[in-house]
């Protein structure tokens, strides 16, 4: 008869150096149940995150010339395709101007909702709707609202005696990128007001009975109290904001298409054209994983500043 210790020795539990398959084995026979709820998640993140970053890793690297030589065409079509500098260009300026303008909206308003005032739960409601609406959705619709011709802007504009005559909003580069920055700050906004809200509300109220006690006055609170408290929110939801600009494409597709002469265009909606309208793929492989280079780049060092933080 098996002994327990014998049992237990034979699983590699007591020992230090116990294969890894060993131990793997055991866990998966001990949460099986676990692990088998696990899966879809861990299947559907390997066939919709891990496969395509492979892919596009590979594609931008991995092609050799007829001896096997590396070949590194792909970085340098990028590179010196005439459109490249002012895409970048106005991809930093779309996705960092829009963070920032959502960040001054989105604040404020979040520090107005977090009062109590007679309908302030139809606010909130109210406030979630733009972001409810699918994006394609309200793109097309402030599409029609710039239209030059037909648009309700300009319809405005004329009744209101601003100007009789009617402004090209999405023909003009000028024009068209505030256009489409706009459209993104808005449709962000929701989002990123009820988060602040969410955080504001978690601030133990005591410390503003604290101050007040102490004669502060609101501004002291806000500067004193407030802020410090949601420091760590405003990292946080402001990274994510980031990613997902960078990787904002319905808008600025919808409205402009990068219109007019790639003026509108961000990495990601030059990168459509590159490698599907244009059919460079190499080029294409190369503009997504710098993409994903600054991205991770930009995460580390914002993640680092937030830990530093912290720790100050």
């Amino acid at each position: 008869m098996t002994s327990i210790a014998e049992t237990i020795d034979r699983e590699g539990l007591t020992h230090d150096n116990a294969p890894w398959l060993r131990r793997l084995a055991y866990d998966l026979r001990e949460n099986r149940v676990a692990y088998f709820m696990l899966a879809p998640s861990v299947i559907a993140f390997l066939a919709l995150v891990l496969v395509p970053l492979v892919t596009v890793i590979l594609g931008a690297f991995v092609r050799s010339d007829a001896v096997g030589r590396l070949q590194l065409d792909q970085f340098r079509a990028m590179i010196e395709d005439p459109n490249m500098a002012g895409v970048w260009q106005q991809t930093f300026l779309f996705v960092f101007g829009s963070v920032i303008l959502t960040v001054l909206f989105s604040f404020p308003l979040a520090l107005i909702l977090n009062q109590k005032f007679p309908g302030v739960t139809l606010a909130k409601a109210l406030l979630l709707l733009p972001w409810a609406a699918p994006l394609a959705i309200t793109s097309m619709t402030w599409r029609w609202i710039f239209h030059d011709q037909l648009g309700a802007l300009n319809y405005l504009l004329h009744l209101t005696g601003i100007t009789q005559e009617n402004i090209v909003w999405l023909a003009k580069a000028n024009l068209a990128f505030p256009v489409v920055t706009f459209v993104e700050v808005w449709s962000s906004i929701p989002f990123m007001t009820i988060t602040f809200l969410a955080g504001l509300q978690a601030v133990p109220p005591q410390i503003y009975d604290a101050a007040k006690m102490d004669g502060a006055n609101p501004w002291n609170e806000f500067w004193d109290m407030t802020l410090p408290q949601m420091k760590r929110v405003l990292m946080i939801v402001s990274l994510l904001s980031v990613i997902w600009a960078f990787r904002s494409f319905t808008v600025i597709w919808t409205i402009t298409q990068g219109n007019p002469f790639y003026r509108t265009d961000v990495s990601v909606t030059y990168l459509w054209k590159v490698a599907f309208q244009n059919l460079r793929f190499g080029e294409g492989f190369a503009i997504a994983f710098t993409t994903f280079l600054v991205l991770v780049v930009f995460s580390i060092l914002y993640t680092r500043v937030l830990r530093s933080e912290e720790m100050g």
